[in-house]
């Protein structure tokens, strides 16, 4: 298949797409009319129409190198193991493996597809724990929080052309998300935790994303973007 290198419609690279947010983002973006290359190691049964999936792994560039465009005006990273559980049951394979499929993952990606981003922009996703002691979370807050410094540093080396941001959201009820916690039953003691009573919305995380992506948000860059209903920095008098 060959690609154009139009600047018109912008080409958006969304990596670890088959569900979730990656998935959500895959279908807000094309409602705006980019063209979707979806990255992902197993290929969903309903692919959204127009969008062009290819399959591999973020770790194994010559999977996937020569079957994204040419020209890559916007990229998401979407995926991470989350690993979770007390440090009492963490072995270091486990913190191994959350820093590799969060960290390393997302720098093989983006440096070998980094010479097909010109004046572009880089989404990476994080969370809240990266910022906010959570009990059960040691795995995947040292691996985002990694991964947040990785965006800050890769932000200084790609300026002024390339604008690199990461959404850090609290916990999102994606399947994945849902599964975590037990259940959906367990939704509204969770969401009682937070200040605003609330978790957000799947199209709230893709929403965001998609603002960071726009000339709206073109002087945005450096920068960690919590969407966590005030839990990481508000602290509520008891009612």
């Amino acid at each position: 298949m060959e690609y154009k290198t139009d600047l018109n419609p912008s080409k958006h690279l969304i990596v670890g797409a088959s569900r979730g947010i990656g998935m959500s983002l895959i279908e807000s973006s094309l409602e705006t009319g980019e063209q979707v290359v979806a990255l992902s190691r197993s290929k969903p049964t309903n692919i959204p129409r127009n969008c062009i999936w290819v399959i591999g792994d973020a770790n194994e560039p010559e999977s996937y190198i020569n079957k994204i465009p040419d020209k890559i005006d916007k990229l998401t990273f979407c995926p991470g193991k989350v690993i979770l559980g007390p440090i009492k049951r963490l072995q270091t394979e486990h913190m191994l493996e959350a820093y590799k499929t969060n960290v390393l993952d997302a720098f093989t990606l983006i440096k070998s597809v980094l010479p097909k981003v010109n004046r572009g922009s880089i989404v990476l996703i994080s969370s809240v724990a990266a910022s906010t002691g959570l009990p059960n979370h040691c795995a995947i807050s040292a691996a985002k929080s990694g991964l947040e410094g990785f965006a800050m540093a890769l932000a200084a080396d790609l300026a002024p052309n390339v604008r690199v941001n990461v959404v850090a959201p609290t916990l999102v009820p994606t399947e994945m998300g849902i599964g975590m916690v037990g259940g959906e039953k367990v939704i509204p003691v969770i969401e009682n935790r937070h200040p605003l009573k609330r978790i957000p919305a799947v199209r709230e995380i893709s929403d965001t994303v998609n603002y960071l992506h726009s000339s709206s948000a073109i002087s945005i860059t450096g920068q960690v973007l919590k969407i966590d209903a005030g839990l990481s920095s508000l602290r509520l008098n008891e009612r």
